[in-house]
Parts: C-alpha cells; structure tokens; sequence
C-alpha cells in the first residue's frame, strides 16, 4: 500500500512515511528482474503491497540511473489517452495542447516528445496503478521500449499489461498462518512473530502508545492476521481499531469485515481508505460475466480445481467455456489466485487430466483460490442476487460426490494422495456440512458427507472433528434410514477412539439394530468391529478375539480384505494391551497381507503395535526400528494418534536403557499431541500404567527441575526431529514402497540444493526459505524441483527424511 502524501519528494520519488515491514526476498526477486529485463510488472491483489516495493526497489536501484527514477501515479487518471500527458507532466516536459478534433495528433506527438526526450538517458519510469488504463500502458510501454534503450519500466497493476517483453511478478500477501491449524507440522503460537504480525503490532503501537506483542495477545494476532488473508492494506485498517477497540472485539466483527475496516488514515488514496472501496475498484474492472463468475465462486471455502468450477458455477449467464475464459480473467486481476503448493496433492489412478485448456496452457490439475476478504465481498453479491442457496446447494452436491467416492477407497494403496487431497479440501468439506447443518432438508446429505469422510477423520487426526460433525448430525436425521445406520457406525467409532468407551458402545448397539432392520451385512460387520475395539480398549482380549473373529468373517464374505485387515488389527490391539505380546505379533505378518502396499493408517497402527509388542517383551533395539517405521508411515498422513503412541512408546523403551533425558523429551513431544484428543492413551489403562512408569523414573533419576526442561524441550520439537532423536541410532525399516534414502542419493545434489533440502526438513515453507536465503521464491520452487526431481522423490516427507538419514552420517 502506497503512503500518498507527496509533498516532499526525492529524485522523483515520494517519502515513505512508514517502514516497510519485511518482503526482503520480494525485493530481491523484483531487483533481480529489473536487472534482467526493461518491463516488469508487479501484479497482486489490492492492498497487497505492490507500490510500496516498487517504491522500494526503485529507491534501492536509482544509481542504475543517472538520468532520473520518475513515479507516474495513475488512480486518478481516467482517460487512456491523457496517459504520456501524464508521464510528461512528471518529467517536467510541457503538455502538448490541441483543439478537439486534433486531440489524436495531440496524443501522438506528445509520445513522440517523451521518446525524443528519453533517447539514449538511462532513466526508470514507475507507473503505478495500471490495472484501469492496462491497454494504454501496453502501448506505451511498447512506444518508448522499442525507441529508448536505456529507460526500464516497473508498472504495478492488479492485471497484466499483456506488452511485449513483459515480466510478471506476483506480490503474495504476508505470510499468516493459522495458529489453529491442527496439523501435526503446524508453527507452535509461541514461534517468531511473522512478518504480517509485525506489520500490525507496529501500527497498532503507532496509534495506541504501549501496545506491543506479548505471550497472551500472541495467538489472537496470528489469527487476526490470518482471518485478513495475510493483506497488508486489512491489517493497517485494523490496526487502526485498537484504538478503540480490543483484539477479542475486532476479531468478534471481522466477519463483517467491510464495515469494520473503514477509515483508514486520511493520507492514503481514496481507493485505500477502506477495505470496500479497495474491493469495489477491483471488481468495477471485471467485465460483467467476471463478474457473475466472482461471486459464484464465492461459494468454495478453500482451493478449487477448472473442473469444480464449471460443475457448479455454469448455470444462466455462464456457460461452461465462459467460465475458463472468465476464470482467466479472474486470475489476471489478481481476484483468484493459482495456488503455488509446497506439497501438490493429486488424486491417484486418473488418467486423464481436469481439463485440456488449463488456464496455464497445461493439462495439469491446477488449483486456485480466492483470499478470505475478496470471497466475503462476493458472498454478499451473490446473497444480493438471490443464487446463495441453490450456488451452495450445487457446491455441496460436488463435495458429496468428493466424500463417497473417498470413502469407498480410502484404505486403498493410494490412500496418501487421496487423503492429501481431500485434506486440501476441508475448508469446502467443512462450508457443505455447515450448510447441511443450518437447513434442515439438506441434514440426510450432511450426514452421508461426514460418514463417508470417517477415513478422512480417523486418517488424518481429525476425530475430535469427525465426531463434531457427526454428533450435530445424527439428531437432524432421527428417523431409522441406512443413512443414520452408518453415520451410528462411524459416531461409535470415532467416539471409542475418543476415549469414552460406553458411549461408544451404546452408539454401535443401536446401529446394530438398524443394521438387522434392513440385513446390512456390511453395517453389521462394522458394529462387530466396534464391539471387538472396545473389548480392546477395555483390555478385554478373550472379548475381543469373539468379535473381531466375527467382523472378519462378514466383511470377508462382502470381498472386503482392506476391513479384514482392519478388523484384525484390532486384535492385534487387543492382545497388545492385554499384555500378551506374542499373540500380537503372532497376527501381525497376515494382517499386513491383507493390506495394499500404499496403505498407512492400517499399517501404522499394526507397526506400533509391533513395536510395542516388542518393548514388552525387552526387545529394544527391534522396538525401535519397529516404531521409527510407525512414525515414517504415519508422518505421511499426519495420523497423529499413533505418532503419539509410537512416541510415548519410545519414551518407554528410552527408560528402560537408562536413557532418561530423550525419555523427557519423548514424553513431551507425546503429551503435546494427546492434547489435539479428549483422552490420553485412548483411556487404556495398561498404556497409562506404561506411561506413568516412564515419567516417573525419569523424574525420580533427572530431578523435577530438568525432567520438566525437558519436557517442554520435546514438545516444542517438529515432529520429524522427535522422531528422529527418539530413535538415535536405529534406523527405521522403510515400507517397501518407499526407497530408503542413501548417501548416492545426497551426493546427487548441489550445494545449493542439499541447502534447501536441510531447510525443508527444518519445516520450513519454500517462502520461508527464500527469505533466509535471501533469494526469491520462484527460485527455491524451481530447486525444489530439481531436487524431486533428481531423487525420483514424489513429496517433502521424502526430503525430510534423506535429510535426517544424511545428518546422522555426518560427524559432529
């Protein structure tokens, strides 16, 4: 966001008024591109910093220019060819005036004055806001371009100027993480305050002396900033509010962002004053089916693909192909951005692609997004044009579809980008349920949704939300159907897993007598497995063998292996937590057989179970293996109950050889995940007997003080590390489907690329790496790659991975 009050001026560019907060690798990237090329053009979405580092870079590269950086600001300026009037006026050239029917010839031989004047001067023009004279721009650019060697333009628009020679560079938004974003990678709130916390916290002191970052008003920034988009021009507007308002309050309103944010500082251009007037001048420069396409879009919480979009938003004024072309022009004005992804998950076993005509002129499955602030402004159009309901009817409708077709296969072998995938669309899986769940006729597909994700639940450490989704579902759909058959099912289950035992069961016993109603052989196999689990988890092993015996039986005779394994696993559990070791490993091998090799979330538990069976029994060095290869599989999903038994489990088996301090850590790194689930250890009472063992010893041996140091050490650990210091030594058994990663595979690299490699295991995002590297982002993706590339690796958890194997080859 530019500051507009020009009265002072140096070398032609305005005083900044404010300090720049962070962008250090944009203005690398940008300086480096004007190096390189004589038209560059910082595009980004409204408010979202590009005068500001344009500003910036021209201050930093004026010396390149002897003959002068000149900022031509274009907001006001409405007539295209009033356009070199304009840039002559900056340069101090006289205007060429010209009666009406001569204003043609006006125009032209002003151009040929500037073009005469620039000549061989080596000279910057920054022309700022173009999005609305983007054509006039073009042709200037490309006037002046061909005809003077020595000047260089950098223009800053919301949309390209589609000229010759032009480089784009898009300005993202701060980086702004959710601080309640569950994920097992997710930044702690007590880690550095990001650029765009920063950004609000230092205007927020600036207008109300003594205000400052602390441990308590932490997270609630970080949400701020987060629910903002990350949008420097939102952030200064609310930072303005603490003046009169307390954080709590101002997040309370932000979802009537656009009255709440208004009167910013009376120096600020117009268009910047308020957030709607910074909104309502991107959407004036939309053509009218952009216009209809924006708002119908607004109905995706989350990314979207070409393909979702013209299922749900074509319908009268849109056709199919408007909405590519109308999409494109979306993305060139910066309304809808393509989603550049750390980690890009793909559905498997497609072959054929989204679409032929991919926006970026490839047959990839592109995803794009629209930032939270821009999606709310359409959501009110679209309220406003009476299409809310049936738009989010549809939307619901494809994500339906999403959620059975996942929940047929999602104990398949490609179960690690299927959940990768559906994982990308939680906020539009969670926007469907929440429709369903506040109209009532909608309630029967709510319910099928949210049974048919009880993978994606259990998969992906979700249950407390599982559970969530499914308890506000069940009484809208009191009525005996299949459909509360098996949203019983998925309820008792996830409520076992839980920790409440008996309201689990109840829940299976009444799903039970549905499923006799109508002779579900399916239903009926999955209550037997919930009643074998809570003999499991009751420590009833004998209990147990009966019903699980009876759940492999029916789902074998449906054809089901996946469910047999399942089924078996949970006997494997059984006799794990009876304390019967040799019985579980004795059924270990031929469940694993009856799972696909790309299987985790079954497998997961079966290795821990392994390795815990192994503990048991003193057989430390193979427990370890054993439960490092639980945590490589698990990481992969982020199926963070097993993770944290297979931490708590390693905890246990560090006491036993004396190994108090990494017990500590172990433990904490444990606790830290229990606390996402209302139960500890699944309420079982063995493993809490285990684990308390473990705590106490390596209290009593390292002291309160220390034990408790590291404690909090543990928890405060990315999870790759704490698996990796957990294990020492031992190095994890990979599954067959993974390659183990080797020194060849190190030595393959460049310098620059076992660099970012250390970097990615750190858990750091490619932005991220850029700036501590000093380097732009575009070049990290680009090595980033080259490393996948090279390493045939298809995910960063591979990376991780070699990284840490190649940390414990090297010496100290």
């Amino acid at each position: 966001m530019a500051d507009s009050a020009r009265t002072a001026l140096t070398g032609g560019l305005p005083v900044e008024l404010t300090r720049l907060v962070g962008r250090a690798a944009e203005l690398t990237e940008v300086a480096e591109a004007l190096g390189q090329e004589r038209l560059v053009t910082l595009m980004g979405v409204g408010g979202v910093g590009k005068t500001r580092i344009g500003l910036r870079v021209a201050r930093q590269v004026r010396e390149s220019f002897p003959a002068g950086v000149y900022f031509v600001e274009l907001s006001g300026l409405r007539d295209p060819e009033l356009l070199p009037n304009a840039v002559a006026a900056v340069v101090d050239l006289p205007e060429q005036s010209a009666a009406a029917d001569e204003a043609d010839e006006a125009d032209a031989s002003q151009l040929r004055t500037l073009i005469s004047y620039f000549a061989d001067k080596p000279l910057l023009i920054v022309l700022d806001t173009c999005e609305h004279l983007a054509d006039a721009c073009a042709r200037f650019s490309r006037a002046v371009l061909q005809s003077c060697p020595g000047v260089r333009i950098l223009a800053t628009s919301r949309r390209p100027l589609d000229a010759p020679g032009e480089r784009l560079l898009q300005i993202a938004p701060l980086d702004a993480p959710d601080p309640d974003d569950e994920r097992a990678d997710a930044r702690p709130p007590c880690g550095p305050a990001t650029d765009a916390m920063e950004l609000f916290v230092e205007r927020a002191a600036a207008v109300s002396g003594g205000f400052r970052l602390t441990d308590a008003n932490r997270t609630q920034i970080a949400r701020l900033c987060h629910r903002l988009d990350g949008i420097p021009l939102a952030i200064e507007l609310a930072a303005v509010r603490v003046r009169a308002l307390p954080l709590e309050q101002i997040l309370r309103r932000l979802d009537n962002r656009f009255s709440l944010l208004t009167g910013g500082s009376r120096a600020a251009l117009p268009r910047h004053q308020t957030l709607r007037t910074a909104t309502d001048w991107s959407h004036e420069l939309c053509s009218e089916r952009e216009q209809i396409l924006w708002r119908r879009l607004s109905v995706f919480a989350g990314e979207f693909e070409l393909s979702a979009a013209d299922e749900i938003c074509a319908g009268s004024g849109l056709s199919e192909d408007d909405v590519l072309d109308c999409l494109i022009g979306l993305v060139d004005k910066a309304i809808v951005l393509r989603v550049e992804s750390d980690d890009e998950a793909a559905e498997p076993d497609r072959a054929e692609p989204d679409h032929a005509d991919a926006p970026d002129g490839t047959c990839g499955r592109a995803r794009y997004r629209m930032l939270d602030t821009l999606r709310e402004y359409g959501l009110e159009r679209l309220q406003a044009a009476g299409e809310e309901y049936p738009y989010a009817a549809r939307h619901r409708d494809h994500h339906l579809a999403l959620a059975r077709e996942f929940g047929r296969r999602w104990l398949t072998g490609g179960q690690v980008p299927r959940m990768r995938a559906m994982w990308r669309e939680r906020p539009s899986l969670r926007s469907a349920l929440e429709f369903c769940c506040a109209n009532p006729q909608e309630a029967p597909a709510g319910l099928e949704m949210a049974t048919a994700l009880w993978g994606l639940w259990l998969g992906m450490g979700r249950i407390v939300e599982g559970h969530y989704w499914l308890g506000r579902l069940l009484p809208l759909c009191p009525e005996p159907s299949p459909v509360r058959m098996r949203g019983l099912c998925a309820l008792g289950d996830l409520t076992l897993m839980t920790g409440h035992h008996r309201q689990g069961l109840d829940l299976s016993d009444e799903a039970a007598g549905l499923a006799e109603k109508y002779d579900d052989r399916l239903a009926l196999g999955y209550v037997a497995k919930n009643r074998g689990l809570y003999a499991t988890l009751t420590g009833d092993a004998e209990r147990a063998l009966k019903h699980v015996t009876e759940a492999r039986t029916l789902f074998a005779a449906q054809g089901e292996r996946a469910l047999e394994g399942w089924a078996l696993a949970t006997l494997c559990g059984a006799y794990t937590v009876a304390a019967q070791p040799e019985k579980s490993l004795a059924l270990h091998d031929e469940a694993i057989a009856l799972m696909d090799r790309g299987e985790r979330w079954v497998q997961g538990w079966l290795h821990w179970q392994k390795g815990c069976s192994q503990w048991g029994l003193g057989r430390f060095d193979e427990a370890k293996r054993t439960l490092s290869t639980a945590a490589v599989l698990c990481l992969e999903i982020n199926h963070t109950q097993v993770l944290a038994f297979s931490l708590d489990t390693l905890a246990w088996v560090a006491a036993a050889e004396r190994r108090y301090a990494q017990a500590a850590r172990c433990l904490g790194a444990a606790a830290k995940l229990w606390e996402k689930f209302h139960e500890p250890r699944l309420g079982i009472r063995s493993m809490h007997e285990a684990h308390q063992a473990a705590w106490a010893q390596a209290e009593r041996r390292l002291g309160p003080r220390r034990h408790r140091l590291l404690l909090d050490e543990g928890a405060a650990l990315p999870l790759h590390e704490a698996a990796a210091q957990a294990v020492g030594p031992a190095r994890p058994a990979l599954p067959a489907a993974r390659r183990a990663p080797t020194a060849n595979n190190w030595e393959a690299l460049t310098a620059r690329e076992r660099e970012i490699a250390l970097l990615v295991a750190e858990g750091l995002s490619n932005r991220r790496i850029a700036e501590r590297l000093v380097i732009s982002k575009r070049t990290v993706d680009s090595h980033l790659e080259h490393i996948l590339g090279k390493l045939a690796y298809a995910s960063r958890t591979q990376i991780t991975a070699l990284a840490h194997a190649q940390g414990r080859r090297t010496p100290p």
